[in-house]
């Protein structure tokens, strides 16, 4: 359980950052945040997938 919320935690982060950028270009940042979380958290699936399910 620890082990998603710190997943969780580092999304989060990392979608800041993302929307941070974008909002010194001029664009809205809790659009991007949004869609960095979402982007974040399915390339961390993927690659979760990858990992835990080789084909």
């Amino acid at each position: 359980m620890a082990y998603y919320i710190g997943v969780g935690i580092a999304v989060v982060i990392i979608a800041f950052f993302m929307a941070a950028t974008q909002k010194a270009r001029g664009y809205n940042f809790w659009r991007y945040f949004i869609v960095s979380i979402v982007v974040v958290a399915g390339i961390y699936m993927m690659i979760e997938n990858l990992v835990l399910n080789p084909k």
